[in-house]
């Protein structure tokens, strides 16, 4: 990517490139981070229509660096975020609830527009999973303006153009700007830890893929 203009912001410079891979924060989920050429860059962000890099050291202008992503990093993100999206697909099928409120940090809360019991989480604990071993196509695409009419997709906003799908057949389509993994068979184990009630709803925290992996050995080390 070519430097088009680097400014000094607090402690971080802002770099901006004629074209780059990393997703800035959107959509509840944190951006990626990695580096341009020795810059670390730490946050990326979409101010006034540019997409801003936080670098923690200054790129010269008119200059291409190699980028590279931190892809353990963008790829845990993709499996959380993929997962997501099955779970939220379920929720709707099943009982018509909304997602009305997603988080994705270092740890994922998705919140929902009704209540849902713990039996009623087990069993969407269990669908989601099963979604995972069938290792389904995750596929993400700009539909004309005529297929977008034919679609009956989930959408938070109210989006007129350039919508982009997502869909893993036979479980969701959702409009979304977000990496996905390309198989739900990437994402790994889908596993709820918590429930809370949250505004005439739910409140739900959920683990996937690595970070799953990470929980389950962190709670059977504290038994052994």
């Amino acid at each position: 990517g070519t430097v088009l203009s680097c400014k000094k912001t607090g402690e971080k410079y802002a770099v901006t490139l004629n074209r780059t891979a990393f997703f800035p924060e959107g959509g509840g989920q944190q951006s990626d981070r990695g580096y341009i050429g020795g810059a670390y860059i730490s946050d990326v962000q979409i101010k006034n229509g540019e997409i801003l890099h936080f670098a923690d050291k200054p790129l010269s202008v008119g200059q291409a660096y190699d980028c590279k992503l931190d892809f353990d990093f963008r790829f845990r993100n993709m499996q959380n975020h993929s997962g997501e999206h099955i779970i939220s697909g379920i929720v709707h099928r099943l009982y018509g609830f909304n997602n009305v409120g997603f988080h994705l940090g270092a740890e994922m809360t998705m919140d929902f527009d009704g209540e849902l019991t713990r039996r009623q989480l087990d069993e969407i604990e269990d669908l989601a999973n099963k979604a995972v071993y069938e290792n389904l196509p995750v596929k993400a695409y700009y539909p004309t303006d005529e297929e977008l009419k034919s679609l009956d997709y989930r959408s938070k906003l109210d989006l007129k153009e350039n919508v982009r799908i997502v869909e893993i057949k036979g479980v969701d389509v959702c409009a979304c700007c977000a990496p996905h993994v390309s198989h739900t068979g990437e994402i790994g184990a889908i596993k709820f830890t918590s429930v809370m009630r949250h505004r005439g709803g739910v409140r739900v925290t959920i683990l996937c893929g690595s970070d799953a992996e990470a929980d389950y050995r962190e709670k059977s080390a504290q038994v052994a």
